[in-house]
């Protein structure tokens, strides 16, 4: 019987085959930061997981409301959606509908999908199997006019498909298409090798992509959708919601966000996990092939008849793992290097692969020992995976080799792409290390592209290899030193002395507003108040400011890119 992707894994023999590895200054206006450094090839080993949060049960999905809040919603198996909020996991749920879900193995609560305009008719589809008898379950609820909550009492039935013989091969994936309609993935139905034919058969739905329209009525059971006019057996004798065909185990398809390209992992029997890719404005009614085939291999047979199926664009054996989990292309912006690199994993193995958007070739990118059940993105493109464990990972690819566990590693990336900085050597960044003054300028000169000088400021920094930097951001009058004709280059910049920096920098209005309790006394609470003014600091927490804390490279990022970017 094939796996699943929430099954425990077993044992895995890793192989490699198959898959490709291939002062008072001058006045001045904020300038632009310089563009140094181009998104270049995803590198071997750049691809990584940045914990978000745990204390997740069991989670299985995660998608975004398209509303603005900037909210992750994580879908958890036993039928909680959970709230994910500037990497913090919200003590309330959005949604509870555990006391009608069959939860356990590949049964649970599977999928969540936001209606692109839910911000004005609060609407969110789920996916899940009915606690009675297994049978799947489409249902619209809707949420509280704060768009905070939604009551399992405002349920509406959309569809229910009798799925109460097998306990696997469910499918459960939900997403709207460009073109506004609801896409549905369903499981053959269980068993080995779809013994009820499901697949192949274009009067069942199981084993497909359905696509309905939510907005209309009149169809299905319920009369509560429509059936899209132009989808490929609309009007015949045929299931009209199919929208494709010939499908094990759809988990997890996705459209790409920029071209509009469908992409689904169909989760092979026992040999073959494949990905199958459908191109924007496609009329529909492909056939994936099973069980005539699974992956690129005839299915239980030496020969086959493959006239009229759409084959898979990449496949992996089980020697790589035993259950894929499809992916997204990435169309981020934090994350340049894997711009267009749709993103995918094996749940058993921990592995991940990418593949160009416009490509068919698979680099495995990542080893991780965490069984990821799914994929999904947040309101700006950015890639999150949802690990069974209980935890909520964000995938990234930043271009130092040090930067995965820091909290501002965004600000780190755009450091890097703007061409301020190169890191500390070795591909390394040092974000906890301490910046100092010399190191100070040098990050200001490549930030505000300032000119060099030919004048010869102090008398310290000879020998200094960032003495040219120093000089010119003298000459801008963003520095006097720190006395005595010195400019102490070796020196960890303190937090009110990189206030001043960036107030003279920026030419940075005063405010009368005082914003932090322990700012008082220091010569420099006019530029911390200044500073957090503009909104480039909101302080070191609880009220306070932290003045003569020394500022590391991963906080002068952050800084430099609230003040830059």
């Amino acid at each position: 019987m094939g796996k699943s992707p929430l099954r425990a894994p077993g044992v895995l023999i890793a192989v490699a085959i198959g898959l490709g590895m291939p002062v008072s200054g001058m006045a001045r206006s904020t300038p632009a930061p310089p563009s140094g450094n181009a998104p270049s090839a995803l590198a071997d080993g750049q691809l990584d997981l940045q914990l978000v949060t745990t204390g997740l049960a069991s989670p299985v999905g995660v998608t975004n409301a398209g509303d603005g809040s900037g909210r992750l919603f994580v879908v958890e198996r036993a039928g909680r959606v959970r709230v994910v909020l500037n990497g913090t996991l919200q003590g309330e749920s959005f949604l509870d509908v555990a006391d009608r879900v069959l939860s356990g193995g590949e049964r649970g609560l599977l999928g969540l999908a936001f209606h692109p305009d839910f911000e004005a008719n609060r609407f969110v589809y789920v996916f899940y199997t009915r606690q009675t008898d297994g049978d799947l379950v489409i249902s619209r609820f809707t949420a509280d006019v704060g768009l905070a909550s939604a009551s399992g009492s405002t349920e509406q039935i959309l569809l229910r498909i009798e799925h109460s013989s097998q306990a696997n091969h469910n499918g459960g994936q939900l997403a709207f298409g460009p073109d506004g309609y609801l896409y549905i993935g369903t499981g053959d139905g269980g068993g080995g090798g779809d013994p009820d034919g499901n697949g192949q058969s274009t009067t069942s739905l199981l084993g497909k992509v359905l696509r309905i329209d939510v907005d209309g009525t009149g169809d299905g059971p319920f009369g509560a959708y429509a059936i899209p006019a132009d989808n490929p057996f609309a009007g015949g004798p045929e299931a009209e919601e199919i929208w494709a065909y010939g499908l094990r185990n759809p988990w997890r398809f996705s459209f790409d966000r920029q071209t509009g390209a469908l992409w689904i992992g169909d989760v092979g029997q026992n040999d073959w996990e494949e990905i199958d890719r459908e191109p924007a404005a496609d009329p529909g009614g492909r056939n994936y092939g099973w069980n005539v085939m699974e992956g690129l291999h005839c299915y239980n047979a030496t020969t086959c008849d493959q006239a009229g199926l759409t084959l898979p664009i990449a496949e992996y054996s089980h020697d790589f793992g035993c259950s894929v989990t499809g992916g997204f292309v990435y169309r981020g912006t934090t994350q340049p290097d894997l711009v267009g690199q749709y993103v995918f994993a094996d749940f058993c193995a921990g592995r991940i692969w990418t593949i160009p958007a416009d490509g068919m070739t698979a680099s495995l990118r990542l080893q991780a020992s965490v069984n990821l059940s799914s994929f999904g993105e947040s309101e700006g493109g950015e890639l999150y995976a949802t690990h069974l464990g209980g935890a909520l990972y964000r995938v990234v690819a930043p271009p130092f080799g040090d930067v995965t566990g820091s909290p501002f590693l965004d600000d780190i990336n755009w450091l890097f792409y703007a061409g301020i900085t190169t890191g500390c050597g070795g591909g390394n960044y040092c974000p906890a290390d301490p910046v100092s003054r010399e190191q100070m300028a040098a990050f200001l000169v490549r930030a505000l592209d300032l000119p060099p000088s030919a004048t010869d400021f102090f008398t310290d920094d000879e020998g200094s290899i960032h003495e040219p930097d120093i000089n010119a951001l003298a000459a801008a009058g963003i520095t006097t030193g720190c006395g005595g004709g010195n400019y102490c280059p070796a020196d960890s910049v303190s937090r009110e002395q990189m206030a001043s920096f960036l107030v003279r920098a920026l030419d940075l209005p005063p405010s009368a507003a005082d914003f932090f309790a322990d700012a008082e006394g220091s010569i420099h609470e006019p530029d911390i108040n200044a500073l957090a003014a503009a909104g480039i600091t909101t302080g070191c927490g609880s009220g306070n400011y932290c003045p003569a804390d020394p500022v590391s490279r991963e906080q002068m990022a952050a800084f430099l890119h609230r003040a830059l970017g």
